[in-house]
């Protein structure tokens, strides 16, 4: 997911984003931000924008990432 949106020029992903990715795969919200965050250094480097409106982030200014799943780390178990 990361890396497909850099590859569209993307830096920069939104928190409602990551949740509907988890959705596709029965995830609650909560469990699908947790899991993007337990692979933060793994799979995707970044900064986290803070929400002004409720507790948490909104976003992720993404530094780095993997070119593609090819190049993301061998274990990617969170």
């Amino acid at each position: 997911m990361v890396a497909k949106l850099r590859r569209e020029g993307k830096d920069r992903i939104e928190r409602p984003h990551v949740e509907e990715v988890g959705e596709r795969y029965e995830l609650a919200p909560e469990e699908a931000r947790e899991l993007f965050v337990a692979s933060m250094g793994d799979v995707w480097k970044g900064e986290f924008v803070e929400s002004a409106e409720e507790p948490g982030w909104e976003a992720v200014k993404l530094e780095s990432v993997p070119s593609s799943a090819t190049d993301a780390p061998d274990d990617l178990s969170v």
